[in-house]
């Protein structure tokens, strides 16, 4: 009896196994609304272009910090080019030191590292530290 319950069994799974079986999709959670409070955005995919989301992105804007995102970059080419070196001082100017907006109050005269000019522009997004940079002799 233990005999043929197990063929039956055996049988009985190597049939089961030998089906066709359906793959379940996958629920998918609902898409949520995208709320941002951007007056304008863009999201795109570096490595292809394709934009994935946008709202008002042909709206024309100030460009903001951007600029400084545009300094430091002309800033780190600059010392992979070796025209200037981290240690290298910069002097504010009386213009520079005049700026509003945010910044780290540098007086003129004043002088600092292309270093510290670095620091000054990327943790506190500095104008000041940005146009003495633009307007020193580098």
């Amino acid at each position: 009896m233990h005999c043929i319950l197990s063929i039956f069994l055996s049988a009985c799974l190597l049939i089961s196994s030998l089906l066709p079986t359906s793959e379940a999709p996958a629920e998918q959670p609902p898409a949520e609304e995208v709320t941002v409070s951007a007056p304008s955005v863009a999201l795109m995919e570096a490595s292809t272009g394709q934009i994935i989301y946008e709202k008002d992105a042909h709206t024309s804007l100030h460009p903001a910090s951007i600029t400084k995102i545009m300094t430091m970059i002309l800033i780190f080419d600059a010392l992979e080019e070796g025209k200037i070196s981290l240690e290298d001082t910069v002097t504010v100017s009386e213009y520079a030191a005049s700026m509003g907006g945010s910044q780290v109050f540098l007086e003129p005269g004043e002088t600092q590292t292309v270093e510290t000019m670095l620091k000054c522009i990327s943790v506190a997004s500095a104008n000041d530290a940005c146009v003495a940079f633009i307007y020193s002799r580098h």
